[in-house]
């Protein structure tokens, strides 16, 4: 005896099902989304970002301590050069303004690799702060569930930091080939080593062509 599952006789089931019960499933699929999105990717980025930018002052500290001194003692010159070696890895992941439109093609080819169709995509103006800028910027996508979930955990696997604030998830199409329509906002953060608002011109210069 044979057990198989018929496709025609499940989509029937499926078109039977009141419209309020399809409202409530797909309602409770977006809470799940965020929530997965959310625990995975947007958690743990909100702690590394505050981990990196505390060590990274404790860094900086130090090694501006270290420049002071070197020169007249040689037993911490092998310390600065450490303390130099370390700072540079850290700005791999807190890159400076110039390179900014290298950081937003990373973006781009996440979509690309995950095959995520990216709608909309728009870098908006610098937010400076201490010693690092924010950049925002703007994302509308679709696809399915699956790459959706991948993209968010592309971005959060690149070298550079980039935080996910906010996003919105819409579940679109039938049940059996449901697609999602979302967009977020993400912040980039880059290094500045002067107090120095950076150009509208750099900010420009930075724009990807919108998808």
């Amino acid at each position: 005896m044979k057990l198989g599952i018929d496709p025609k006789v499940i989509t029937k089931k499926i078109i039977k099902i009141p419209k309020i019960y399809k409202l409530i499933i797909i309602l409770v699929l977006n809470i799940v989304i965020f929530g997965v999105i959310f625990h995975f990717v947007i958690s743990p980025q909100l702690e590394t970002k505050d981990k990196l930018i505390a060590e990274y002052q404790s860094l900086k500290k130090d090694l501006d301590r270290l420049v002071t001194i070197k020169n007249n003692m040689n037993k911490y010159r092998q310390e600065y050069m450490e303390m130099q070696a370390l700072l540079k890895n850290m700005l791999k992941q807190l890159p400076e303004s110039k390179d900014i439109p290298n950081l937003l093609r990373n973006v781009t080819n996440v979509g690309d690799e995950t095959r995520l169709k990216l709608k909309f995509f728009e870098p908006k103006q610098l937010q400076n702060k201490e010693f690092y800028a924010e950049l925002p910027f703007e994302i509308k996508f679709s696809g399915p569930f699956h790459n959706v979930a991948y993209f968010f955990d592309g971005i959060r696997k690149l070298e550079r930091i980039i935080n996910i604030t906010s996003f919105s998830l819409v579940g679109t199409g039938p049940m059996t080939k449901m697609s999602i329509e979302g967009a977020c906002t993400a912040r980039a953060y880059v290094y500045l080593r002067a107090p120095e608002k950076a150009s509208k011109k750099e900010v420009k210069s930075a724009q990807p062509a919108k998808k």
